[in-house]
């Protein structure tokens, strides 16, 4: 057995969700074991509006604030490493991407000895009609794929 001198990386897929909490506790509780550092990913996208589409609309520049998914993001992120992680947050490293959340996940991986995600994102009815992140990103992903069910 080699002995690594970086730790390998475990990145925790995080939207929010009780099911993606799930995923960053079990990645608390299990990469220490395994000698892997946390990364905790949001993926985001600016919805487009029909405005935006016709090219008079403002784009993304047409965020202002608390309504910028960017921002968004760094929030969900920041609570959730706070809930799991209390004291020990500042710690634990937090990225905030934009793109499709698959593809992003999927080109992540590439760089991850781990890939972690909850079971469930935030709603049944997309992922009915567009199909589960989790189901896709197990298939395409680049390396091994954890995925964890909230609590009933």
């Amino acid at each position: 057995m080699s002995r690594h001198t970086k730790k390998e990386i475990a990145l925790v897929a995080f939207d929010g969700s009780p099911s993606a909490v799930a995923a960053l506790t079990w990645a608390a509780q299990k990469a220490p074991l395994l000698n892997m550092e946390i990364e905790v990913v949001n993926v985001w996208e600016y919805a487009e509006t029909s405005l935006d589409v016709a090219g008079v609309g403002f784009g993304s520049g047409g965020y202002v604030g608390e309504s910028d998914p960017q921002i968004w993001s760094q929030q969900i992120l920041k609570d959730g490493v706070s809930l799991v992680f209390g004291a020990s947050a500042d710690g634990i490293k937090r990225t905030s991407v934009e793109g499709g959340t698959v593809r992003t996940l999927v080109e992540l991986s590439k760089r991850a000895e781990l890939l972690i995600m909850g079971s469930r994102g935030q709603g049944k009815l997309a992922d009915l009609l567009l199909g589960s992140v989790s189901e896709s990103c197990s298939a395409k992903s680049k390396c091994p794929v954890v995925i964890v069910h909230a609590s009933a």
